[in-house]
């Protein structure tokens, strides 16, 4: 073979390599990302739908309660609560979708979700359901303020004073009655119609519930049962009805909420942008994820959107990771960001401060706050009125850690507090001399861990093929590069003989 030729040849095939490898090392997470996106799509005999139905991962969720150690002193002589922490009582969460409806055409898929809740004592260390806690009395707090917006009268005056030899500002109760067992409230008789002026008081009797409808008021649903606890009547029940993208007709919107109760938007807010529905559940992206992607969630236990922004890279038992947070703007002050403004009720002369969120209006009226726990980054007016909060990013902070090339969350901690606020409503006896606060009962962490084992079989899946990828033709480009070298050297060789040749 003339040497001509053989230089030719081996430039000609490291030339070749090097070429294919580069383009194929440039096309492969395309190539990646379409088979990710078919394997993700959800169908009726897909691949990811047994996932989909039951996370294949443990949820937990985790409560810390909040007992009050000065229920006089706050009472009586209106001095600043002073709370102590007390948890966290684990709960595994358990999720089962169910009563699917699959509409090819829109490319969605409609479901309700049922979520129950089961005690995991070894993850609740020297703790017990049978704890008792003191903690402000909610409903005495939402008596209060559904007769104080009525206005003075005689009656529920008369009413009232009957309130408070039945219930006290501050009660103990256990741990399992503050949650999901809730406990009885008594009845009442405010029949006085015997004595003169009380007439208006004839059949005033009963439980709160019938005495507030009575009293031509508008009470919670939820106290029609005379039993309150704070999650009484949620384990083992759904939110309504979801209808998400199915990723058929592209993986853009993945997982996307379309509706929730049948309903595009929500109707609480009365206005376009808090009423949106936006994003996913928070469990699954739409891949690939960015550092600039904003991520948008949809929680209808804050009756809202919520969206998330990165803040930096981490690793996971191996994989590569972007975590994101919550940013400041986004739970800010009404006053310092106005996107916030449609939040405050009943109008903007009401606003909360940062990280809070008044939410009667899709709590039956009821005057719960969220805020995030221990108010972290949250008012610091607020904060500054209790002993015993102590704000800290790395316990308070809610977070996703998101695989990029999947959108699967392999770390997630979703953290929520319920605050009640307190005041000296109308003139009642209880409230005469209390502080002005809004006063936390519990925040809870609602979080999913993948272990090690299986972040290392989704490693397998996820970073393997790249790795292999990169392996093989970054040898290859080597191997290539060196024909090219070895080409070019024999030229080098053969132009110098034939000078010395012709010399």
């Amino acid at each position: 073979m003339f040497p001509t030729t053989q230089m030719k040849i081996l430039v000609g095939i490291g030339s070749v390599l090097v070429l294919l490898c580069s383009i194929f090392i440039g096309v492969f997470p395309l190539i990646f990302h379409s088979i990710t996106s078919k394997i993700l799509t959800l169908s009726e005999d897909g691949m990811t739908l047994e996932a989909f139905l039951s996370p294949p991962v443990p949820i937990y969720m985790q409560f810390f309660i909040f007992n009050v150690t000065n229920p006089d002193a706050i009472r009586y002589h209106g001095a600043k609560p002073v709370l102590q922490e007390v948890g966290p009582y684990t709960y595994e969460e358990k999720r089962l979708k169910y009563d699917l409806e699959w509409d090819d055409a829109e490319g969605t898929v409609t479901y309700l979700q049922n979520k129950s809740y089961i005690f995991v004592p070894e993850m609740s260390p020297g703790l017990s359901l049978e704890d008792e806690i003191t903690t402000i009395n909610a409903v005495m707090v939402v008596a209060a303020d559904a007769l104080a917006r009525g206005g003075p009268n005689v009656v529920a005056s008369v009413i009232w004073s009957e309130i408070e030899r039945g219930f006290d500002l501050f009660e103990s109760h256990t741990v399992d009655e503050l949650l999901f067992a809730g406990f009885e409230f008594p009845e009442f008789d405010f029949d006085f119609s015997s004595v003169p002026g009380l007439e208006a008081t004839e059949g005033l009797n009963g439980t709160i519930y019938e005495l507030l409808e009575m009293l031509g008021l508008d009470p919670p649903g939820w106290l029609a049962e005379n039993t309150f606890g704070l999650l009484y009547g949620r384990n083992n029940t759904n939110d309504g009805t979801y209808k998400v993208k199915t990723g058929a007709l592209g993986i853009d919107e993945y997982l996307y909420i379309q509706e929730w109760k049948g309903h595009a938007e929500l109707t609480y807010w009365n206005d376009t942008y808090c009423d949106m529905i936006n994003g996913t559940d928070g469990s699954q992206y739409p891949p690939p994820i960015k550092r600039d992607t904003v991520l948008r969630l949809y929680t209808s236990e804050m009756c809202r959107s919520l969206y998330l922004t990165y803040e930096k890279d981490r690793d996971h038992f191996g994989i590569h990771v972007y975590r994101f947070i919550p940013p400041r703007d986004m739970l800010e002050d009404p006053l310092v960001n106005h996107d916030n403004l449609c939040y405050c009720k009943p109008d903007e002369d009401h606003c909360l401060g940062a990280g809070m969120l008044n939410m009667a209006p899709c709590a039956m009226g009821v005057p719960i706050v969220m805020s995030t726990p221990h108010f972290y980054q949250g008012d610091e007016v607020e904060l500054a009125k209790l002993v015993g909060l102590e704000p800290r990013k790395e316990e308070h902070e809610t977070f996703l850690d998101v695989e990029p090339r999947t959108g699967v969350t392999m770390n997630a901690a979703k953290k929520i507090q319920i605050n009640i606020p307190l005041k000296p409503y109308g003139q009642f006896p209880s409230f005469k001399n209390v502080p002005e606060v809004i006063f936390p009962i519990l925040w809870a962490n609602e979080s999913a861990l993948v272990d090690e084992a299986t972040a290392q079989e989704v490693k397998k899946g996820v970073t393997l093929p790249f790795v292999v990828v990169d392996a093989v033709c970054g040898t290859l480009i080597v191997v290539g590069a060196l024909l090219i070298i070895v080409g070019a050297f024999k030229f080098y060789r053969f132009k110098n003989a034939r000078k010395q040749q012709k010399s």
